[in-house]
């Protein structure tokens, strides 16, 4: 892409040099396992905004491969440390890291027993799923708007 004028004098990096230099020193802070937030070069704004405008000196499946590497570090860690190869590793620390940084999350027992039993026995256990605080409410809503009769007529309100 070619910018003249003053689009061209704003520019951090002027020169394609400049900027495949500066991907490549991004790529390894993130394949490093830093995050893109940490980057002492630019905030995360004018990194997005150099990856759109100049996609071929910030190509995103370069960009994409450093981001698994430091993923991929982070895992590590984890690893060691479970081995018990790591002094003084904090499991609760790493957890909330990944949650963080990877967006894991616990899975919910349900998710948990569909995956060991199979596509049929998970559709058997949502229905014990827990509910939403909305499903409550509405279940709730529907029993205190209902008639305080059975449809057998065996309700409170009939004493035959």
């Amino acid at each position: 892409m070619s910018l003249t004028g003053s689009d061209a004098k704003a520019l951090k990096w002027k020169t394609r040099k400049a900027r495949q230099a500066v991907c490549e020193a991004l790529c390894a802070h993130m394949a490093a396992g830093y995050s893109i937030d940490s980057f002492p070069g630019a905030d995360r704004r004018t990194i997005r905004y150099y990856a759109e405008q100049f996609p071929e000196d910030f190509p995103p499946e370069k960009l994409e491969e450093a981001a698994r590497r430091g993923l991929l570090e982070w895992e590590k860690i984890g690893k060691d440390g479970a081995r018990g190869e790591l002094a003084k590793f904090n499991a609760s620390a790493w957890t909330f890291n990944m949650k963080n940084r990877a967006g894991w999350r616990d899975r919910s027992e349900v998710e948990a027993w569909g995956i060991l039993g199979g596509p049929d026995e998970a559709q058997k256990l949502e229905k014990f799923k827990p509910r939403s605080s909305e499903e409550i409410a509405l279940g709730v809503m529907a029993l205190l708007t209902a008639k305080d009769t059975r449809k057998d007529g065996d309700g409170p309100r009939n004493a035959d």
